[in-house]
């Protein structure tokens, strides 16, 4: 090829938004676990816990909010839908903090604290759908594509070559796991809903592997056109 084969392979988005896929760095889905209100906890600990929980979901859904605003390759229906969620989240828990700050009971502060974990869902759902929707819209509309255009242009130049061939077939077979695994995956992930993870704490996980499995398979096939490209260059 006269020009080098610029593949962009994405993976998750990364830092406080994405974990888990290629390398969201945000939890893997496994929800936290509620605080228990007991008679030993006093209300001013259980306050200190919804405290640090509404915290910590905060900075994450700003540093959220920011990377899905600017990411590339997600359709502007899902980024959408996705800053809806994420927002809508954030008002929650800015509302909790005070909420909890201001109860007077330790029944109450407990009940406010567990909504943390049982009505908003941020770190098993909110979060995971974010990332897995934004690397499905990239892999579909730039990837996938972008690989598909270099195999057509590669194809014709590794006549004869059965070296080349075979990585060829490979790249082809890499493309087709990739779409098998993408196709309805975005709108899947943003299907789920806290209520449906509380009833099945399985709902992400299959939607998680399969976008594990299409970007290894993109990172697959860019190895294979790289490989390819080489090898008529030789």
């Amino acid at each position: 090829m006269n020009t080098p084969l610029l593949i962009t392979v994405p993976l998750l988005l990364t830092g406080a938004l994405v974990t888990g896929v290629a390398a969201p760095a945000l939890a893997d889905g496994t929800p936290s676990p509620a605080p228990t209100a007991h008679h030993a906890a006093s209300l001013s600990d259980i306050q200190a816990k919804g405290a640090a929980a509404t915290s910590k979901r905060i900075t994450s859904l700003n540093a959220a909010i920011t990377k899905v605003g600017a990411a590339k390759g997600i359709t502007d229906a899902d980024r959408s839908s996705v800053l809806t969620t994420l927002k809508g989240d954030l008002s929650a828990m800015t509302s909790l903090a005070t909420k909890i700050a201001a109860d007077t009971t330790t029944t109450q502060a407990a009940a406010d604290v567990r909504s943390i974990y049982t009505q908003y869902r941020v770190y098993a759902v909110a979060l995971p759908q974010a990332r897995i929707a934004a690397t499905a819209d990239r892999l579909t509309g730039v990837t996938i594509p972008r690989l598909q255009a270099a195999a057509s242009k590669l194809g014709p130049k590794v006549s004869g070559d059965s070296g080349l061939q075979a990585k060829l077939d490979d790249l082809n077979s890499q493309l087709t796991t990739a779409q098998s695994d993408t196709s309805g995956l975005a709108a899947a992930a943003l299907k789920v809903t806290p209520s449906a993870y509380n009833a099945d704490h399985t709902a992400m996980s299959s939607l998680r592997d399969k976008a594990k499995s299409a970007v290894a398979a993109v990172k697959a096939a860019a190895a294979d056109a790289k490989a390819i490209r080489q090898g008529i260059h030789k």
